[in-house]
């Protein structure tokens, strides 16, 4: 009986040794898998050592974000962006992402997960943390620098290439110690040109969509809030309620820029503010669907207007601007929001 015994317990010892040494071959495959994934390479020097020869020759840069997804093209006479119509871009802008991108040196590796990299805003989609790629190409349409942007944060900028896994912390350079606001076409485009001042304007006329024209004056900077002039039988509801439609004008920040040929919608309101040096810019508001456009021209009325009319003129001809709601109330309120009728249910 011996022997067969024996068979038995060599086959139960083969069985359990090979269990043993499978297990050991799986937590051996996961530690080297643990420890290639940990890895951090040693590494120093500039992120994009190419970067002024990428520059020198770019033609275009396409910009990927979570928010938005544009191109910058070069021309003979700038740059400009090709889904605004070709609408000119900052070039101040263009130069705060050139000495942040050439200054970024090496900090230091990070994860090479890719279920991590959104906790660094690496990641290369999703709903949350998801990076910003900046792709330049050059005239032949070959790809000349490919980066991911991510977080900043503590002084450190987090990077990560397309089709790589391995992130990295940079260091930004002395001239740009934060990275630009480029994730949107806004952030590139100049839509807040108008501005001006909140001392400087001297009447508005309004011509809203709804209701009669009127006059809002004023007979000195020093005067506190605008006078209702026109039309006659108006009285405001308080000393101060036209002074919101009067100064909307002291600083605009449009939504979003079209070529006005291609807005050819329907002028339904129409303000015209002057100021005290004898600059006047008018608004033509258009109707387009369930948006509302500003074309704008600009007169000296003095000598001294000339040159601030002709820079307001050189950024808006031949473009119409996207109105946000609350510009557009203010700038064509209708009469009966600020001023009652002389006589009216509500008077005295």
């Amino acid at each position: 009986m011996s022997r067969p015994m024996n068979t038995a317990r060599r086959r139960q010892l083969t069985l359990v040794a090979g269990a043993a040494f499978i297990m050991l071959v799986l937590a051996l495959g996961a530690s080297w898998q643990d420890a290639r994934r940990n890895w951090q390479p040693a590494v120093e020097g500039p992120v994009l050592p190419d970067w002024p020869q990428a520059v020198a020759s770019a033609q275009s840069i396409e910009i990927d974000s979570a928010e938005d997804h544009f191109t910058l093209q070069r021309t003979e006479t700038g740059w400009v962006m090709p889904e605004r119509d070709g609408h000119p871009v900052r070039s101040a802008r263009l130069a705060e992402l050139d000495a942040f991108l050439s200054g970024l040196e090496y900090a230091g590796a990070r994860t090479t997960d890719p279920d991590k990299h959104a906790r660094l805003g690496l990641a290369a989609d999703g709903a949350e943390g998801v990076g910003t790629r900046v792709t330049v190409r050059d005239l032949d349409g070959a790809v000349t620098a490919d980066i991911i942007l991510g977080d900043m944060r503590q002084g450190r900028a987090y990077v990560r290439f397309p089709q790589r896994n391995r992130s990295w912390a940079a260091r930004p350079g002395e001239t740009a110690s934060e990275r630009p606001a480029i994730e949107t076409a806004q952030d590139w485009l100049d839509l807040d040109f108008l501005a001006l001042g909140s001392n400087e304007i001297a009447r508005a006329d309004i011509a809203p969509e709804q209701g009669p024209a009127y006059r809002l004056e004023r007979a000195a900077r020093s005067t506190r809030n605008f006078a209702l002039r026109q039309p006659a039988g108006w009285r405001p509801i308080t000393a101060a309620a036209g002074n919101g439609p009067a100064s909307v004008l002291s600083r605009v920040r449009f939504r979003d820029v079209r070529r006005a040929d291609r807005i050819a919608g329907e002028v339904i309101a129409r303000h015209t503010a002057q100021t005290f040096t004898g600059l006047q810019v008018t608004l033509e508001i258009i109707a387009l669907g369930e948006t509302r456009w500003a074309r704008l021209e600009a007169s000296a009325l003095t000598d001294d207007a000339q040159a601030e009319a002709a820079a307001i003129n050189a950024a808006a001809e031949g473009w119409a601007f996207l109105l946000s709601d609350l510009t557009l109330d203010r700038l064509v309120r209708p009469l009966d929001q600020i001023a009652d009728p002389v006589g009216g249910d509500d008077a005295p």
